[in-house]
C-alpha cells in the first residue's frame, strides 16, 4: 500500500510526503514536496526555489487557499509563485483546496499547469470531474470519506492518503483506507494505486 500525501514521520519509505517547514528540509528524498502554506510558518521562497532546482524529482506543494485559514487575497500572492515553480520547472502541484477548488482549477489552467493533485478531497463530484477533465485527479483521505457524494467520487480515478505523520498510526488508517474503498466499490484499490504512483515517479523522473 502506499500513501499519496502524508507527512514526515518514523517511516517515509511508502509515502509521498510535504515538507513545509525548515526543519523538515532533511526528510525531503526522490519521493517527496516542497509546500508553502502562508498561515503556517512560511518557508522563505528562494529556499524553495533553490531546493527544486537541486532535486530533480522534488514535487510542489502543497499549497493553496483556504476558506478557514488565512486571507484569499493575501495568500493568492504565495499561491501564484508555487504554481509559477510547478510550471516553471515541470514539476507535479500537489494542492491545498478548502472551498477554493473552483477559483484554483481556473488559475491552474490558466497557467497552464500540466499535471496537479488536489489532495484530500472532499468536495462535491461534479467539482471532481471537471478536476478530472482538467488532466488533473484528487486525492481521498479520511475527511474524504465522510463526504455525502464519497460512493461517486470512487468511481473517479483517485488516490488515497492520510494526510498524517508516518508511523504505525499512519499505516493502520492507510490500511483503513485501502479496505473502505473496497468494500464500496467492490475492488481491491492495490493495483490500479500500486501503477499510478509508478506512472507519477516515471513522469517526475523518479525512475
Amino acid at each position: 500500500m502506499f500513501d499519496f500525501h502524508a507527512h514526515p514521520g518514523d517511516d517515509n519509505r511508502d509515502a509521498f510526503i510535504t515538507i513545509l517547514k525548515e526543519d523538515e528540509i532533511g526528510f525531503i528524498n526522490d519521493r517527496s514536496s516542497i509546500g508553502l502554506l502562508p498561515w503556517l510558518d512560511m518557508m522563505d521562497r528562494e529556499m524553495i526555489e533553490n531546493l527544486i532546482k537541486e532535486n530533480s524529482s522534488l514535487m510542489v506543494g502543497e499549497f493553496g487557499l483556504d476558506k478557514f485559514k488565512g486571507d484569499k487575497d493575501k495568500d493568492m500572492d504565495s499561491f501564484l509563485f508555487m504554481a509559477m515553480m510547478a510550471r516553471s520547472y515541470d514539476r507535479l502541484a500537489v494542492i491545498h483546496s478548502v472551498r477554493y477548488t473552483d477559483l484554483i482549477l481556473k488559475k491552474l489552467k490558466e497557467m497552464g499547469i500540466k499535471r496537479a493533485i488536489f489532495h484530500s478531497y472532499s468536495g462535491s463530484y461534479e467539482m471532481a470531474r471537471d478536476i478530472e477533465r482538467a488532466g488533473y485527479l484528487i486525492s481521498l483521505s479520511p475527511r474524504s470519506f465522510m463526504t455525502r457524494d464519497i460512493e461517486r467520487l470512487l468511481k473517479l480515478d483517485f488516490l488515497l492518503e492520510t494526510d498524517e505523520r508516518t508511523g504505525e498510526k499512519e499505516k493502520t488508517d492507510l490500511l483503513d483506507l485501502y479496505q473502505k474503498a473496497q468494500m464500496i466499490t467492490g475492488i481491491d484499490p492495490e493495483e490500479r494505486l500500486e501503477r499510478r504512483k509508478r506512472e507519477i515517479w516515471q513522469e517526475n523522473s523518479y525512475v
